[in-house]
């Protein structure tokens, strides 16, 4: 009988380690997910462009009604598809090629799940100085 207790001791110990560790492992996840500030369905923190990024926003933003935009930071939003809100300078553009007044925009762009359609400007919000 004492046989058998010391065997099942020595069986269980490791268990115990490996859940300690777990529970560590869990705590260490949660500490860094409460540090967070992306909630679900929220836009991440604002970073540089990527290169892909920065190839959606020249073809489907770049020069829209007589303005000019270059963007500064982009955010995204995991939707049906994907969000990104870009920060931009903005300058319009005059029709004899004049360049006009300054000004910081922020242009959401909506790109669709794969076969749901071409990506679509949702926004553009001019900011004030």
């Amino acid at each position: 009988m004492r046989l058998y207790l010391i065997i099942a001791t020595l069986l269980v110990m490791p268990l115990c380690q490996s859940c300690d560790s777990l529970s560590a492992s869990f705590a260490n996840l949660r500490q860094s997910f409460d540090k967070s500030s992306t909630q679900v369905g929220g836009y991440t923190e604002p970073r540089k462009l990527t290169d892909s990024e920065a190839a959606l926003f020249e073809k489907y933003v770049a020069k829209i009604a007589d303005v000019e935009y270059e963007p500064i930071n982009v955010a995204t939003q995991i939707v049906a598809g994907t969000n990104y809100r870009f920060l931009c300078k903005g300058r319009e553009v005059k029709a004899d090629g004049k360049r006009g007044k300054k000004f910081y925009a922020t242009i959401i762009l909506h790109r669709p799940l794969p076969d749901r359609g071409k990506p679509r400007i949702i926004s553009i919000e001019r900011k004030k100085r």
